[in-house]
């Protein structure tokens, strides 16, 4: 079983190093680029969504990402000390307006329901959040 992680402070800034951690170690267990980009483009988008929405950018909180494959499945967990947000009560499509900037949202959670195969939310003691992600890595 490979199992590794990255510990991150709630920064935009972090994304290309989050970025390039997963690309590196997902190499590690599937040469196919589809699904490489797919988990990436899924982690990016779980990652920032906490980062701007949950944690409001906030260095100080500390978030961890731990890849573990197991089998031919890829499991994916984000450790966020905030609150949960429920990926299930966003609309199938991304065609909700966002109340703060009447701006189109949500496009990031459709790539997320879209390129992974399944999500699991839990809010652990003290309200922090665990996000677990799986992916399908079979031939």
């Amino acid at each position: 079983m490979l199992k590794t992680s990255l510990q991150f402070g709630a920064t935009t800034e972090n994304l290309p190093i989050i970025r390039h951690f997963v690309q590196t170690h997902i190499q590690k267990v599937t040469t196919d680029p589809i699904k490489i980009n797919q988990i990436t483009v899924a982690v990016e988008e779980l990652c920032a969504n906490s980062i701007l929405h949950g944690n409001k950018e906030n260095p100080e909180k500390e978030l961890r990402l731990e890849l573990r494959y197991q089998g031919r499945d890829l499991h994916i967990y984000l450790y966020d000390p905030a609150p949960p947000y429920d990926l299930h009560s966003y609309p199938q499509e991304p065609k909700l307006l966002r109340a703060d900037t009447l701006r189109p949202g949500g496009f990031g959670i459709y790539l997320i329901r879209r390129l992974i195969d399944r999500i699991d939310i839990r809010q652990r003691k003290g309200g922090s959040s665990v996000y677990h992600l799986v992916k399908h890595l079979t031939p």
